[in-house]
């Protein structure tokens, strides 16, 4: 089974995402999606590729929807 979840920044991350823009994350369970899969769909679903930058969980906003 599938979960969706959406992720919203909680602040300005980089100069590329904006406080409150979120994508839809799916994950095979129940667990808040990571880093990486965030950041994939920030560039699939928003064409917004992150590098360079560390940046941690606690910058989103995760809700399972």
């Amino acid at each position: 089974m599938s979960y969706a979840f959406r992720v919203t920044a909680k602040q300005n991350i980089g100069s590329k995402i904006a406080k409150g823009m979120s994508v839809q994350v799916v994950e095979k369970s129940t667990n808040s999606p990571q880093v990486k899969t965030i950041l994939e769909a920030f560039k699939n679903q928003l064409g917004i590729d992150v590098k360079g930058i560390s940046i941690s969980t606690s910058y989103f906003i995760v809700e399972k929807l």
